[in-house]
């Protein structure tokens, strides 16, 4: 198989419908409330910031019920993931939520996780031996989630 061929049938196989999971993604008062602010403290900072994430699946629709900013940054770059990984735990936080505030070189955001990201989601799993739900921010009212763990589960882009 060509390495084209093999990046078709895994980009197919994580954005199919999977018929075992959300396929929507609705974000409650609070933690909307939340990442307005994480938001706006990481483009007054000029850094990324992270938080703990709290999410319950109602059928076909993630719901994001709170956020917890944490303290250390998530500037990949220049910040341990350590905290994130020992605080964001179930059974009170089912993974975290960070901020992309970078642009790309045509001005447009980075609307999808680095492959620094996705090393530190495996971690979240390793450590926890549960599915995560992961989500970035990546604009003034965009995010962009997926579950991730002994499933990828990348849902559409959702306005908070």
């Amino acid at each position: 198989m060509t390495g084209r061929l093999a990046l078709a049938l895994l980009t197919l196989s994580l954005t199919a419908p999977h018929g075992h999971g959300p396929d929507a993604v609705a974000v409650g008062m609070e933690a909307k409330t939340a990442m307005h602010a994480l938001w706006t403290a990481s483009v007054a900072r000029h850094t990324e910031l992270v938080a703990c994430l709290a999410s319950t699946t109602d059928g076909d629709t993630l719901r994001i019920t709170r956020i917890q900013p944490l303290a250390a940054g998530a500037d990949s770059m220049a910040v341990s993931a350590e905290a994130s990984l020992e605080i964001c735990g179930p059974p009170t936080w089912q993974g975290t939520l960070h901020t992309h505030i970078a642009l790309r070189p045509d001005q447009q955001p980075y609307a999808l996780f680095s492959g620094a990201d996705r090393g530190i989601m495996l971690m979240w799993w390793q450590r926890w031996k549960s599915d995560g739900t992961f989500c970035l921010l990546y604009a003034q009212d965009q995010a962009h989630c997926e579950i991730d763990g002994s499933r990828v589960l990348i849902l559409p882009s959702t306005t908070y």
